[in-house]
């Protein structure tokens, strides 16, 4: 998936000078930038829709300056313009400011040619079709895989349009999208201690957590990991205050999974302590999981915390 066009929220944070019917210009501070290469099929949209399909013909390389606008405070280059609120700027870090520190460095920059193959896109294709084809879809990235296999409803005919184009790699490809986040690029800050906090607030550090490991015997009730630096506390019933840190309110889970219930794409059966994944977790790698019971005894967790979570995990299911 790659970002393209003048509508990013931080436009590559000076942005690219795409022209969408002929080129595609990137740099190698774009997560998963190698994997472009000559006869790619490219979906291109912007926020809301499809505009067309292009064939990769030929890639040029060169290495160029790239100008940077940092934060005055910590540095960092991913910041946004705002248009009403003042000050001005506001960084990823919470830095507010009038005016950015310009910079500019060397980068490697690419310029993917089109050469012609570049059809414009018949009728409203929303963009989020095309993502519902995307393997593993991360909303972080501005590049990432397609499976034409996957388009469904208006995207369908982009399998068709994919098959006029003489060469091209049938299959998977990329799709070309705007990006509301800041392409990658590094600075000289240590930034250890402050994810290192960030780690310890997401297990829920302290007394809770470290109830919940010695109740579960540092086991992930779901997955049976055994790594302590990967489990974390999870509330059954959300946490509301002090009283919600009751161990049997707790389970013990791996980090991504602790990620899942609180989304509500995990749900656990309060009868049978059944694990029942989203349907939308479908080939996302977890299928392993689906039906597997807690390690723990009933009689260790709160069954009205169970019952409750469980309602809402049945309400997700019917959206």
């Amino acid at each position: 998936m790659l970002s393209l066009g003048a509508e990013r929220e931080y436009a590559g944070n000076l942005g690219y000078a795409d022209e969408l019917e002929t080129v595609y210009r990137y740099d190698k501070n774009v997560p998963n930038h190698l994997q472009v290469s000559k006869g790619h099929l490219l979906i291109l949209c912007n926020r809301k829709a499809v505009l067309g399909i292009a064939r990769v013909l030929r890639i040029v390389t060169l290495e160029e300056p790239k100008k940077l606008r940092r934060c005055p405070d910590c540095g960092i280059a991913t910041i946004k313009e705002r248009k009403k609120k003042r000050p001005r700027f506001r960084c990823t870090d919470g830095h507010e400011f009038d005016a950015p520190v310009p910079d500019e460095q060397l980068v490697i920059k690419y310029e993917a040619y089109f050469d012609g193959t570049f059809q414009k896109a018949p009728g409203h294709i929303p963009v989020q079709d095309v993502r519902r084809a995307c393997p593993t879809y991360n909303p972080q990235h501005s590049m990432q895989m397609v499976d034409l296999a996957r388009l469904e409803g208006p995207a369908k005919i982009l399998r068709r349009m994919a098959e006029t184009l003489p060469e091209a790699i049938q299959g998977l490809g990329l799709v070309a999208e705007d990006a509301a986040e800041e392409q990658y690029v590094p600075n000289e800050r240590d930034e250890r201690k402050r994810i290192e906090r960030q780690i310890r607030e997401r297990r829920g550090q302290g007394p809770f957590r470290q109830a919940l490991r010695e109740r579960f015997r540092d086991t992930c009730l779901v997955t049976r990991c055994r790594l302590p630096d990967l489990l974390e506390a999870a509330h059954i019933s959300p946490y509301r205050g002090e009283k919600d840190n009751h161990p049997s309110n707790g389970l013990l889970l791996r980090a991504d999974i602790h990620t899942l219930f609180d989304l509500d794409l995990l749900g656990i059966n309060p009868e049978s302590l059944q694990v029942i994944l989203h349907p939308g977790l479908r080939g996302m790698g977890y299928e392993d999981f689906a039906g597997a019971v807690l390690a723990c005894d009933s009689k260790m967790l709160s069954k009205d915390a169970l019952e409750s979570r469980w309602r809402r995990f049945q309400a997700r299911l019917s959206e």
